[in-house]
């Protein structure tokens, strides 16, 4: 009997690792099919390591799971390690996940991924920085979501593009919403981006203004930029980014955020896959928050 026991002990351990990097292998969805999207990045979204469709109605780890190898722990609801990168406490790298747009509060394995949802996962270093809550990179979400039911507020031109995206735009200020102004405008006419600017880390910024410049948070640390004019972050408006976000363009001047606005307005894609977004004076984009280069 007591040769038997140590048996049984390592069988267990063995189907217990092996429940953690279990593997199941998805097809993508048609084109013509309902699916969501996932995406996995390393440093801030500086590399992209894995983009594809996956099946909607299934839990994030479920899909994360049907498109590469993990390990998983903690119960089996995080994640460990996958495409080569590990968790690491001494170094301080880990993954970070986000559904559409935030940043959640619950495994992977308790999160449901719907038709039209995006979940983005990233590796990055955490030391010295707080909780990035929510990004810009995941634009229109998290205020055009899938099902139009989030009721939003916004400044033009970006109210025009959340209208088309199927956003319904209310004309009072909303738990969720976006706006756009001189810094001293927003520090004026919104709550959350006072309580924001006045703790960046707590908030989660990776670009912020200070004292008449912007600052972006970089691998070596965060450092004003010079010819930075404006920046593109999000932040909760409450106590939780699930109850509420401001994605706030604001600039050093009016003309600057104006000029910010238009570019995201044409051209979406200067926010895909970025934490933050720095511009010069005409609009550019010329910084990203968490890793420099845009």
């Amino acid at each position: 009997m007591r040769a038997i026991v140590p048996r049984v002990l390592a069988l267990i351990a063995l189907l217990a690792l092996l429940a953690g990097c279990q593997t199941r292998s998805q097809e993508s969805p048609a084109a013509s099919a309902p699916g969501a999207e996932l995406l996995v990045t390393e440093d801030f979204g500086a590399a992209v390591l894995l983009e594809r469709r996956v099946p909607p109605d299934q839990s994030v780890l479920r899909a994360l799971r049907g498109a590469t190898d993990v390990e998983t722990g903690y119960g089996g609801g995080f994640v460990v390690e996958m495409l080569g990168r590990r968790s690491d406490a001494a170094g301080r790298r880990d993954w970070f996940f986000y559904v559409d747009g935030v940043l959640t509060d619950r495994g992977a394995a308790d999160v449901d991924l719907g038709a039209g949802q995006k979940t983005w996962w990233d590796y990055r270093d955490w030391s010295g920085f707080a909780d990035a809550w929510a990004v810009v990179g995941q634009w229109p979400a998290p205020f055009a979501v899938p099902g139009g039911l989030r009721e939003v507020s916004a400044d033009q031109p970006l109210a025009g593009e959340l209208r088309r995206a199927g956003a319904v735009v209310a004309a009072a200020r909303r738990p969720w919403r976006v706006a756009i102004g001189s810094h001293g405008d927003l520090l004026a006419r919104d709550p959350a981006w006072r309580r924001a600017t006045a703790n960046p880390a707590r908030a989660g910024m990776t670009a912020w203004i200070d004292a008449g410049e912007i600052v972006v948070l970089g691998p070596t640390g965060a450092r004003p930029l010079a010819g930075a004019r404006a920046v593109a972050v999000a932040v909760p408006t409450g106590a939780i980014p699930q109850s509420g976000v401001l994605m706030a363009v604001a600039g050093l001047d009016e003309e600057a955020a104006s000029a910010a606005a238009r570019r995201i307005a044409a051209d979406p894609a200067v926010l895909s896959h970025r934490f933050a977004v720095v511009f010069d004076a005409d609009g550019a984009p010329i910084a990203a928050g968490g890793r420099g280069r845009p």
